[in-house]
């Protein structure tokens, strides 16, 4: 199902965005940002822990100008290799 314009929510930008990374290590994603964001400011946070250890959550909170470079942070962050997800 293709989404239409007329259902698309409407984003002003310069905006905030948050996104969930759920990952397997929260050091290497911790770096991966570091190093994607040298030239930037976020706010990156820890959320959860699964119960079994395995799987971290972590909350990356920044500044996205347009909706390209929204969609290019989601990529890039939904590239690494030990990320499950991005929400």
């Amino acid at each position: 199902m293709d989404i239409t314009a007329e259902q698309k929510p409407q984003i002003d930008y310069p905006t905030r965005w948050n996104y969930r990374i759920v990952c397997t290590s929260e050091s290497a994603i911790r770096a991966h940002i570091a190093e994607f964001f040298a030239d930037r400011p976020y706010e990156l946070e820890v959320g959860r822990h699964s119960s079994g250890g395995k799987y971290v959550s972590m909350h990356l909170s920044l500044t996205v100008n347009d909706e390209a470079e929204r969609l290019s942070v989601f990529d890039e962050m939904s590239k690494h290799e030990t990320v499950r997800f991005v929400l």
